[in-house]
């Protein structure tokens, strides 16, 4: 079946629901299928030469700045979704509930869509997006119109407590600036977010509502802000009155109006991320002092062993110049008595090597026990915060029955993530298609293992022993010491890190561990 440009626009015509295509940059209508058109009581050419205040209720909640900022959210995020009230060519109004979806086109649907309304093409000598090679980007608005059954007489409130729970559902606010970054207007949401209200917030500086980590007067930001279509990412952080602290991920940029320029922030909290990243530099800093502290143990666990056989053999050295001798007449007093000194500092030496060996040996035997499966469980927690934020799902499956090691949970546990969040970082390549990866629990035998499975690119390049002797990393900017500290880590604990290869792609790393003993007999 040739799905052309005739099938999109019958199936796009008898769609229940209004379709408008806006382009992402002017977010000027480009397109608008049959139910859009009927509803408005415009045309396709007429739309697009129509403003959005043209088409939205006089409510100044509805006003064109809003209705932009709502879009521009869309491009950001890939989509928005709230309530709007449209007006039509009569000047009813009615309420829909819209959904803003960012979408690529490419070049040959933007050139060769069918004439009058077929497809969201510029090439009638209407305001259409210009296309490239690569296609454009236009923002696909659908939206429903609400029955009367369905709005309350009294909408004022509702359409507030809606628009709460729409925004919290996209988990974005938003909020406009004037060129002094003094709030214009708010989205409820937002103002939630910042622990607020709308009515407070009006015509306050950004930088007065919450600490911003780059300066609104840097030089960064006022060269940036003062292009056309400039664009910023910001972190703000928000403190309360009770002093709960809240960490809040901005996206900054000015839109192009034919009438000027709106300068849009759209806002979501990122509390959890920061606290994991918090959370993984200090398990990160933990990780490494404990290296290094392992490390100093096992340096003295050499020294002290390689130490025993020279000063063993210096003190028989010293048995048989004494025993010469006195077998050669007594010899001078001052050579016995510096003889007698050395042996006594030798004692002394070989006093120090036994205690640092028993030192070692202590710290080692410092362990308790630990549930692979709940270790697992606390480091998915992380792992998923960091996979959110990168487009990945991750995938678990545990073991039904109790897997007890014996070991450090905490390092147990960043060994996990440091594994899990490699994966990650693959996965979530352009070039990896599958955006998932896959974390399990398994017993064989005695053993207890965690296995990291992804479909990334795999490890094809580079033989999987040399992976963790720090030989190897996928990354431009990666060393491969996170390997090696976590071979050491497992090594430790008396297990073993392999990489194998995933079915049909990919790496699977296996992470194992002895179970307990007293565990053993269990089935």
């Amino acid at each position: 079946m040739d799905f052309g440009a005739e099938s999109f626009r019958v199936l796009a015509d008898n769609s229940s629901n209004g379709w408008l295509v806006h382009d992402a940059k002017s977010k000027r209508i480009l397109w608008a299928n049959r139910t859009a058109c009927e509803t408005f009581g415009y045309t396709v050419e007429e739309l697009r030469s129509l403003k959005a205040h043209h088409m939205s209720s006089r409510d100044p909640r509805y006003r064109r700045a809003m209705g932009t900022a709502w879009l521009q959210a869309a491009v950001v995020y890939g989509g928005n979704k709230r309530l709007w009230r449209y007006a039509s060519r009569d000047g009813s109004e009615f309420m829909a509930d819209a959904i803003a979806t960012l979408v690529t086109l490419p070049a040959a649907a933007v050139t060769d869509g069918p004439e009058g309304s077929g497809g969201p093409e510029g090439s009638d000598g209407s305001d259409g997006a210009t296309a490239g090679d690569q296609g454009i980007d236009v923002i696909l608005v659908e939206f429903r119109v609400l029955r009367e059954a369905e709005v309350v007489p009294d909408s004022s409130k509702w359409v507030e407590d809606s628009l709460d729970r729409l925004m919290l559902h996209t988990s974005s606010g938003m909020m406009l600036l004037d060129r002094d970054y003094r709030v214009e207007d708010v989205s409820p949401f937002a103002a939630k977010l910042v622990g607020s209200s709308v009515e407070d917030m009006l015509g306050v500086r950004l930088d007065e509502l919450a600490e911003i980590d780059t300066p609104l007067d840097d030089m960064i930001v006022l060269s940036e802000m003062s292009k056309p279509d400039g664009a910023l990412t910001v972190r703000m952080k928000v403190s309360s009155e009770s002093g709960e602290v809240r960490w809040l991920a901005g996206n900054l940029d000015n839109v192009i109006l034919d009438d000027g320029c709106v300068r849009v922030l759209t806002v979501r909290d990122i509390s959890n991320k920061v606290e994991w990243e918090r959370r993984n530099a200090y398990q990160e800093q933990n990780l490494q002092y404990m290296s290094r502290y392992n490390a100093m143990g096992d340096m003295a666990m050499i020294l002290a062993h390689d130490l025993g056989q020279p000063i063993a053999a210096a003190t028989n050295y010293l048995d048989g110049v004494r025993r010469r001798l006195v077998h050669d007449g007594g010899g001078n007093p001052s050579l016995t008595y510096g003889l007698d000194q050395a042996g006594t500092q030798l004692e002394r030496v070989a006093d120090i090597v036994s205690s640092v060996k028993k030192y070692v040996r202590r710290i080692e035997n410092i362990s308790t026990s630990v549930d692979l499966n709940d270790a697992l469980e606390e480091s998915l927690y992380f792992v998923r915060l960091r996979a959110e934020d990168k487009g990945v799902e991750v995938i678990s499956d545990l073991c039904r029955e109790p897997l007890v090691i014996v070991g450090e949970s905490v390092l147990i546990g960043q060994v996990i993530i440091n594994i899990c969040v490699n994966a990650i970082d693959e996965v979530s390549l352009p070039a990896t298609e599958e955006k998932y990866m896959e974390v399990s629990t398994e017993r064989t035998g005695n053993t207890a293992s965690v296995l990291v499975r992804d479909r990334g690119r795999g490890m094809t390049r580079v033989p999987a022993d040399m992976l963790a002797a720090g030989a190897f990393s996928s990354k431009s900017d990666g060393s491969g010491i996170g390997l090696v500290i976590c071979e050491h880590i497992v090594q430790r604990h008396g297990g073993t890190i392999t990489y194998e290869p995933n079915e049909p792609r990919g790496t699977t790393v296996r992470i194992s561990f002895p179970l307990d003993k007293p565990r053993l007999d269990k089935p």
